[in-house]
């Protein structure tokens, strides 16, 4: 994203919330999404999905605590994040982000463990399907958490209901497809042959069998609709979002047109359903390239979503 912050630098104005910010919603977006389907596959699947739901719940707090650090270091005063604890405004989206990451981490870790330890048979147990629940009740709320934050400052830029719905889908769709690389790599479920078919079946029982492509395509489609849904809605939000839009493309419409819509978007709705409708499988090497432009695309939206609502609306 150098080429973005670069162009940014180069405006007559000052961006408060710069890369890292958006280094923490992509980062923690990408934790939510892994830990989501890691849930998914432990509820569903159970016991047959042991090797990817521990990966899985380990890599997500993970990666949602670097998403706060970066916050932490654009602060400027890490223990600053202590405040949110002690000074609680039970109705600012701010004060809320401090313990919902911190909670999720922290049951994330909790789950993590009782898998390492009890192996298969902490499929069976209540209180880890208990556990998983909740934390994927957390993890919904960090996701949300991240676009709501933005939308209840009342930034013209950010003030739309479809910016949280927006996000959290972006990030359930990059944290699936880590997911799918991750598992590759570390479990060999992939034959590293390009020419050969990747096994797309991440778990299976008796009943039911997974597989990414049709989890992706249907993800990236929605991604998409909603981002149409977003813009046609600008023109009835006012003067203020469309001016607001306006700064996003004048500023970083290249931007956007290439790595969000076209890299984001267009290639990996091709790529999945094609993958889907031919029935077809994808080798290693497209299911790496399809994980690469989706984490591109997703950190594009957020990072231009981020600046672009900063930029200050010329005439008003």
């Amino acid at each position: 994203m150098y080429l973005i912050d670069k162009e940014v630098k180069e405006m007559d104005f000052h961006a408060y919330w710069d890369y890292r910010v958006a280094l923490d919603l992509f980062l923690g977006g990408v934790g939510i999404g892994v830990f989501l389907l890691a849930a998914y596959f432990s509820l569903v699947f159970k016991e047959k999905s042991l090797k990817v739901t521990r990966l899985g719940f380990i890599l997500a707090p993970v990666l949602v605590g670097l998403g706060v650090f970066a916050l932490l270091t654009e602060l400027g005063k890490p223990f600053r994040m202590l405040s949110t604890f002690i000074n609680v405004n039970p109705t600012s989206v701010t004060s809320w982000g401090g313990f919902l990451q911190t909670i999720f981490i922290m049951l994330s870790f909790v789950i993590f463990l009782v898998v390492w330890k009890y192996k298969q048979n902490a499929y069976q147990m209540g209180l880890f399907k208990g556990l998983v629940i909740a934390g994927s009740v957390f993890a919904l709320a960090v996701g949300i958490y991240h676009g709501l934050l933005l939308m209840s400052l009342g930034v013209p830029g950010w003030a739309n209901g479809l910016i949280p719905v927006m996000f959290l889908v972006s990030s359930i769709l990059s944290g699936s497809s880590v997911l799918m690389v991750v598992e590759a790599v570390f479990m060999r479920s992939i034959i590293t042959r390009s020419k050969e078919a990747y096994s797309e079946t991440a778990v299976s029982s008796d009943a039911q069998v997974f597989t990414y492509s049709k989890l992706l395509v249907s993800l990236v489609g929605i991604q998409a609709l909603l981002i149409l849904t977003w813009r046609i809605s600008i023109n009835s939000a006012g003067t203020e979002a469309i001016i607001a839009y306006q700064n996003l493309i004048s500023h970083f419409g290249v931007y956007w047109w290439i790595l969000v819509v076209t890299i984001g978007l267009v290639i990996p709705l091709a790529i999945a359903g094609y993958s889907t409708l031919k029935k077809i499988k994808m080798n290693f090497y497209t299911a790496m390239a399809f994980t690469a432009i989706v984490l591109i695309g997703s950190y594009a939206f957020k990072h231009i979503i981020l600046y672009s609502g900063q930029i200050p609306l010329a005439g008003l």
